[in-house]
Order: structure tokens, then C-alpha cells, then sequence
């Protein structure tokens, strides 16, 4: 075994295998690891074409995975007016005047995204169309919270939307309103992604654009590959053939620089039932773009007060949350999706709709077993310990965010009471359960910074300075493996990468730190060298 086409010596390797968990170089031909071991060892395997990379004592581990994300979100976000730097409300006023004023004339929109009014020193209020009124006068505005689940639209954009004239209780859109009874400009839940619907749909070359802007920026946080939630999101139902193609285009021509398993967001039954019969679960486009799961909506975010609990929210009483969909019909959603065969996924924030999602993956389970399915729950946050059982009793997946608490360690407490929150966002408890738990960012809601993500499945810090219920947190070790093998684990490829293991895909990320054996805070002071994709660098900082 000889003419590797890539040989990555002198460098700090842990590969996530048992079997060799620390080594200083590896060799690479097409696109698959071929040996690991020391520089003498790896180095006799080179040819007169090898590549040879000298790692510097740099540190190497497996290519890390997010497991939940927004790729075509982050995109939009970086073309778009970042408001989510504003510390105070003010300053975020400020930041959507001048887009406005660059606007002005122009017939465009400005619009802004990111914020979060808990975020702001001066105003913990969502602002108001009047408030924009203030900043942006007539040029059409939007503002999106970070979490998605709530944006605030100006008079004129509300006007140009068709919205003003709504009446509480008769409107069929989720709207927030005066007391006068007329639309305060604050949509929730699926009536925020309406707004996209008045704009063009993007034609198939500015999609592929859009999604390599997004895979880059990516690529560079040394993340290998995503799991992303892009379908249906934008535009529903007129966005998924675009997206498809984009990606499918992309991938066969060896152009999408990192791996991207697509859970497929679905927003009913008759779409579940057409996506079904049209595409084949885990049908593979090229070597980067996979089909992955049916991913369903459970409810909406805990500070927008809209994710479903069992009880009152502690600080507003008059909320529950707002289901997305009755027993009856989620019921029927996961049954044509799991009789298809398709891993099921489904975004649960709240204890509320934890119970339901968790009962309708029992019936459709019991009534057709299948093996290896892999259904699992995403966020996995307001949750006790029953619940918790639960995933094992019926072998469920964990899609964890650990960088939520550094937020979110400011508000739980206050919204479900102190005995709750203990044992809510609970990762330790599930890797001692043994239930697979792998680790994403929800970018744009958050970056997508895998590094900083880790950080805080160790270390639970809160944006106060104070670990937020440390002994739910995880180890160095064990954090690792939720960004690698458990991601790869989640879109069935524990057995192709995950790990740098002889035979497997060469997929590796390299920092200028040694983040296994150097304190967690250094984590956040970490650079990313390299992120390698099939043994092809895509970036190189």
C-alpha cells in the first residue's frame, strides 16, 4: 500500500476510535482514510504525487457535525441587516434606520434579523410596529427574532401584507394586537414566514448561490458537515422543488463543499404523503447531499412564550403555548412517515409537547415496528425525568443545543419554576440512559460555531457568568463525540465517518489548540486551521 494521495503528519490526532484514540499522522486516497499511526509509520506509505501536510503539532479530530441548523436561514441572514449586535433597543433602532435610509426610493424592504429584546439593557419588550413606524417611516420593514418564531413588521409592510385590517379573534393569522384591538406589527409561529411570500422565489442559480454562501461560511467555523431544515420554511410549498435542485445540481458536480443530510420540514399530512411517494428516504445526490429525515413542528420557543407546557408559564399565567397540530393529526403524520420508512424529527421545546410527540411515536411504533428507525426529538429542553426514561424505553434520539443556556439559563427558571428546570436541558442524564445525543447550533438562531458549542455542553455557563445547573453538563470527551460519531450516528453513517477510522470518509477538522487537554474556556479562543471534506480541504484560515 503505497501513493497516498494526502499524508497529514506531526500533528495531535484524536481520532474518536477506541481501537487508536491518539495518533500523529493519517494517509488519504480517494477521499478515504487508509492508515493512521506515527509520522514514521504513515510517511513510509507517500509516493513521488503524495501530498504531504505538515500539521505543525496542530490538533486534528474527526470533521465536526452539526445536527440541527438553517443553512438557507444563515444564508438569508448574512445578506440581510444583522440586528442581533444591538445591546440595547435603542441601538437596534438605529441599526434598522439605516437600513432604511440606504432603502429609501427603492421599493426594497429593509430587513432586519436576530434580535432578542432579553438581550437589551434598556427594553425587554418586543418592539412594536410603531417603533419601527419611528425608525424606518415608509419604507417597508421587518424585524425577526433570533428564535424564528416572531417578527415585527412596520405599518406600510404591514399594509403591503394585507394585515391591518385584522380583527382579534376573527383573524385566521397568528398576529399580536393593541389594546384598541388593531395589529401591534407582531406576527408569531408560521404566520412570520408569510412575509417571504411576497417577494420573487429565487430561480434554481441564485438558490445554488444562496446555499454556497451559507456552506462556506460553514466550512469555515470547521464544520464538515449539517443537518439542515431548509424545506417549506421560506416560501412552503413553492421553495422545496427550487431547493432540491440547487442542492442536487450542486452536489452531483462535486461543487458543495461540505455534507449536508436534509431534514425535510413538513407542515401537514397530504405533504408528508406526496414527499413519501415522490422521494426515497436517504436518497443520495453526488457525495454531499443526502435526503434525511421528515421534520415536523411540535410547538414554537420558550421566550416567545409559545412553546406547549403542561401547566401555566410561571411569569405569564394566561400562556400554555400554541400547539401546531392536534393529537389526531400528528398521529397521522408520523404514520405515513414511519410506514415510508423515514426517521422522524420533531422540534420540542415544551414538557406539553414532549408528552404528545413522544405518545404518537409510541402508537405508530407499537401498531408497525421497524427496526433502527432513529426517531428523534430536536432541542429536547423543558423535559423531567419520566420523559427522559422515555427515550429509552423506545430507543429515541436527542438533538441537544448546548449554546441555548447561555441565553436561555436566564429565562427557564422564571418561566416553568426552579424544580422543572432542573432537570430540563439535561444532557448528562441522557449519555448515563445511554441515549444517543448528538450536539447543534439551530443557526441562525445561534452561530453555528461548533467550538463555542462545546464550551457549553461542558461548562453550562450562563451569558451572566454562572454555570446554569453544572452537573447536567458533559465532558470534554463526551462533547466531542455529540459534535462527531453521534452526529454521524443520527444520519446513519456512523459506519462512513464520525470517526478517523481506516476505511472511512477522510472528513477532519484542525484547530491551532489542543481543545482535549487544554481548560474549556480556551475553547472560545480556539481557531480553526483546516476543515477537511472527502481528504479536500474546503478551508484553510
Amino acid at each position: 500500500m503505497d501513493n497516498m494521495d494526502r499524508i497529514f503528519f506531526n500533528g495531535q490526532i484524536v481520532t474518536v476510535d477506541p481501537q487508536y484514540p491518539e495518533v500523529s499522522a493519517v494517509a488519504v486516497k480517494n477521499g478515504i482514510v487508509m492508515a493512521v499511526g506515527s509520522d514514521e509509520e504513515v510517511k513510509a506509505l507517500a509516493g513521488p504525487a503524495t501530498d504531504m501536510v505538515d500539521l505543525k503539532g496542530a490538533f486534528m479530530c474527526p470533521g465536526l457535525i452539526d445536527s440541527h441548523m438553517h443553512l438557507l436561514l444563515l444564508s438569508n441572514k448574512l445578506r440581510r441587516t444583522d440586528v442581533g449586535v444591538a445591546k440595547t433597543f435603542a441601538e437596534c433602532m438605529d441599526i434598522m434606520a439605516k437600513a432604511a435610509e440606504e432603502k429609501k426610493g427603492t421599493g426594497a424592504w429593509a430587513m432586519g434579523i436576530g434580535f432578542n429584546q432579553d438581550d437589551w439593557s434598556d427594553c425587554k419588550e418586543v418592539p412594536t410596529r410603531l417603533d419601527l413606524d419611528k425608525a424606518c417611516g415608509d419604507v417597508p420593514a421587518y424585524m425577526e427574532r433570533a428564535c424564528g418564531h416572531i417578527a415585527t413588521l412596520n405599518t406600510k409592510a404591514m399594509e403591503l401584507m394585507g394585515m391591518m385590517n385584522e380583527k382579534e379573534g376573527e383573524s385566521s393569522y397568528k398576529l399580536r394586537y393593541f389594546e384598541d384591538g388593531t395589529p401591534n406589527g407582531v406576527l408569531c409561529e408560521d404566520t412570520v414566514r408569510l412575509v417571504e411570500e411576497y417577494f420573487p422565489i429565487p430561480t434554481v442559480p441564485e438558490m445554488k448561490e444562496l446555499i454556497l454562501m451559507g456552506a462556506r461560511y460553514i466550512a469555515a467555523k470547521g464544520l464538515v458537515g449539517v443537518h439542515s431544515d431548509d424545506l417549506n420554511l421560506v416560501v412552503p410549498v413553492k421553495d422545496m422543488p427550487v431547493i432540491l435542485q440547487a442542492y442536487k445540481e450542486l452536489s452531483e458536480a462535486d461543487e458543495l463543499p461540505i455534507r449536508v443530510h436534509q431534514q425535510c420540514r413538513m407542515l401537514n399530512l397530504p405533504m408528508i404523503e406526496k414527499f413519501c411517494s415522490e422521494y426515497k428516504v436517504r436518497t443520495k445526490w453526488g457525495k454531499n447531499f443526502t435526503i434525511g429525515d421528515i421534520k415536523i413542528m411540535g410547538d414554537g420557543s420558550l421566550g416567545a412564550h409559545t412553546a406547549v407546557l403542561r401547566g401555566e408559564y410561571k411569569n405569564a399565567p394566561e400562556d400554555h403555548g400554541i400547539p401546531l397540530h392536534d393529537d389526531e393529526e400528528l398521529y397521522a403524520m408520523f404514520r405515513v412517515a414511519h410506514n415510508a420508512g423515514y426517521p422522524i424529527v420533531v422540534h420540542v421545546i415544551g414538557d406539553g409537547a414532549m408528552d404528545q410527540v413522544v405518545n404518537g411515536y409510541e402508537l405508530v411504533m407499537n401498531e408497525n415496528p421497524k427496526a433502527n428507525m432513529r426517531h428523534g426529538i430536536i432541542h429536547v429542553q423543558i423535559m423531567d425525568e419520566a420523559q427522559q426514561d422515555r427515550f429509552v424505553k423506545l430507543n429515541l434520539l436527542a438533538y441537544a443545543q448546548p449554546v441555548f443556556v447561555r441565553y436561555d439559563s436566564q429565562i427557564v427558571d422564571d418561566c416553568v419554576g426552579s424544580e422543572l428546570a432542573k432537570t430540563s436541558y439535561n444532557w448528562r442524564r441522557f449519555l448515563d440512559l445511554g441515549v444517543h445525543t448528538s450536539g447543534g447550533s439551530d443557526c441562525p438562531v445561534e452561530d453555528c460555531d461548533p467550538l463555542a458549542n462545546i464550551y457549553y455542553a461542558v461548562t453550562r455557563m450562563g451569558m451572566d457568568g454562572k454555570p446554569w445547573y453544572p452537573e447536567n453538563g458533559v465532558t470534554m470527551e463526551e462533547a466531542l463525540r455529540m459534535f462527531t460519531i453521534e452526529g454521524a450516528y443520527s444520519a446513519f453513517e456512523e459506519a462512513e465517518r464520525g470517526s478517523i477510522t481506516i476505511g472511512k470518509y477522510a472528513d477532519f477538522t484542525v484547530l491551532d489548540k489542543n481543545i482535549m487537554k487544554n481548560p474549556p474556556e480556551e475553547l472560545l479562543n480556539t481557531k480553526v486551521l483546516m476543515t477537511v471534506v472527502n481528504g479536500r480541504t474546503v478551508y484553510e484560515g
